[in-house]
C-alpha cells in the first residue's frame, strides 16, 4: 500500500503474544522470544498501534512492560490498571492523524488470566463510555479495540453507539461484508484465527458531519437480493415475474420487497457522501511477499523452535 502511495492506519485488537495461553518451563523462553520476534516484524511493518489482550499478558506484567518500553509501537488499554494504585497502566487511547484527518483509537479488554494479581480489570464496557465521551470532539473517527469473547459482540454496538468502528479479537469468529451491521455503525469486525486474514476498512470522508455509509453490506445485499429475484425467474425466462406468479400472492409479497429493497439501498448508495469499503484479505501465496520479511520470520521460527525444551 506504501508503495502506491497510501498511508495506511495498522491496528492490533490484541492476543498478539505467544502460541498458548499457559507458559510453563519448557516453552517460556521460545514463547517470549516468539513474542519479542512478533514485536519486531510490527516494527517493521509499521503498525500504530497495539491493545493489550489476554495473551499479552500471558508470561506477567513485567515481561509485557518491558516489551512495551523497548517497542517503539505504542500499547494501549483503557481499562486495565495497576492493583496497588489503581492507576492506568497504559496510555488509553492514541491519537492518528492523516492529512486531514484525526482518528482516536481506543484499547479494551475483559479477558486478562486470572493468575495475574497486579492488574486490576475496569469495566471495559465504562471505560470505553468515558474515553469516548473525553475525545470524541477532537477527533473525526473514534475505533475501538476490543479483546472480548464472541458473546459480547451482539451488545457492542449498543454500548458505544458514538464509535465509529469497533476491531475485535479474542474470538475465531471473522466478519464477512454480507454481515449485517447496524444501520448507521457504529460497525464490528472481527479477522478470525490466527491472522489468516486481514480486516481492510477504506473509508472515504468528503464532509465530516455526515454518517459514515456502509458500501460492502449495501451491495452485498443487493447482490443477494437480485440472486433471489432471478433464481424466481428461472421457471421462464421469457416472462416478467409478474407475469409468473401473477395468481400467487405471497410470491409477489416477497417480490415486492425484493425490489423495495433495491430501491432503497440504490438511492442509499446515491445520495452516500461519506463511504466505507470493507474486505477480508487472506494472507495466502496470492499476497506477494516482502523478501527481508520472509527471512526475518523463517529465522525467528528457527529460533524459536530451538528454544523450546524437549
Amino acid at each position: 500500500m506504501r508503495q502506491e502511495d497510501l498511508d495506511p492506519v495498522i491496528l492490533d485488537a490484541g492476543d498478539l503474544f505467544f502460541s498458548t495461553l499457559v507458559l510453563n518451563d519448557s516453552n517460556r523462553v521460545s514463547e517470549q522470544f516468539r513474542a519479542n520476534a512478533i514485536l519486531k516484524g510490527y516494527e517493521k511493518i509499521g503498525c500504530d498501534a497495539i491493545n493489550v489482550g489476554q495473551y499479552e499478558l500471558s508470561a506477567g506484567l513485567e515481561f509485557l512492560l518491558e516489551s512495551a518500553q523497548k517497542s517503539t509501537i505504542p500499547f494501549i488499554s483503557a481499562n486495565l490498571r495497576y492493583s496497588d494504585n489503581y492507576k492506568l497502566i497504559f496510555d488509553p487511547y492514541l491519537l492518528i492523524r492523516r492529512p486531514g484527518l484525526t482518528i482516536g483509537v481506543i484499547g479494551l479488554t475483559n479477558l486478562v488470566p486470572k493468575t495475574i494479581n497486579t492488574v486490576v480489570v475496569e469495566n471495559y464496557l465504562a471505560s470505553g463510555r468515558r474515553f469516548i465521551d473525553r475525545i470524541r470532539d477532537r477527533v473525526d473517527i473514534v475505533v475501538l479495540l476490543v479483546n472480548s469473547e464472541r458473546k459480547s459482540y451482539s451488545i457492542l454496538a449498543q454500548e458505544f453507539p458514538d464509535a465509529d468502528l469497533i476491531y475485535t479479537s479474542g474470538s475465531t469468529m471473522m466478519t464477512r461484508p454480507m454481515m449485517r451491521q447496524t444501520e448507521e455503525g457504529p460497525y464490528l469486525y472481527s479477522s478470525g484465527r490466527e491472522g489468516r486474514y486481514l480486516n481492510v476498512t477504506s473509508l472515504n470522508i468528503v464532509d465530516k458531519g455526515k454518517p459514515l455509509v456502509n458500501v460492502s453490506y449495501i451491495e452485498e445485499n443487493m447482490k443477494y437480493t437480485k440472486r433471489k429475484l432471478d433464481r424466481l425467474g428461472d421457471k421462464d425466462p421469457e416472462k416478467t415475474l409478474d407475469e409468473l406468479y401473477a395468481n400467487q400472492e405471497n410470491v409477489m409479497n416477497v417480490i415486492a420487497q425484493g425490489r423495495a429493497i433495491l430501491t432503497r439501498a440504490a438511492a442509499t448508495l446515491d445520495n452516500a457522501v461519506n463511504t466505507l469499503h470493507f474486505q477480508n484479505v487472506a494472507m495466502d501465496k496470492n499476497i506477494k511477499d516482502d523478501v527481508n520479511m520472509v527471512a526475518f520470520v523463517n529465522e525467528s521460527l528457527s529460533a524459536c523452535n530451538g528454544l523450546i525444551k524437549k
